[in-house]
């Protein structure tokens, strides 16, 4: 219920220019999108729908996990390539900048 007043006052809130935020360009797609839209694209993404309806608290908890996930990724693919480069330069392979 409150969701749906939401959404019906929401249609005249103003929202900052928020193309960047907390130093991460935001994609213009991304930045057109109201909070009906933004929820609807987590919802497509994520593996349950629901995103809309999660409190705030929530939704800042999965935004940390998700960080974290990337991160995570982020440091294994730090470590696999230079494990890569380095077997690669004791065959006498060059890298050229793929990895």
């Amino acid at each position: 219920m409150f969701g749906l007043v939401y959404i019906s006052i929401e249609k005249y809130i103003e929202y900052p220019d928020d193309s960047e935020i907390m130093g991460v360009d935001i994609d213009g797609d991304l930045h057109r999108m109201n909070r009906q839209q933004l929820c609807r694209y987590m919802d497509a993404v994520l593996p349950e729908s629901g995103f809309f309806d999660l409190q705030s608290t929530t939704k800042i908890r999965l935004g940390c996990q998700l960080l974290r996930n990337f991160h995570l990724v982020k440091k294994q693919l730090k470590k696999d390539r230079v494990q890569f480069s380095s077997t690669t330069e004791s065959a006498g392979v060059e890298n050229d900048g793929w990895i």
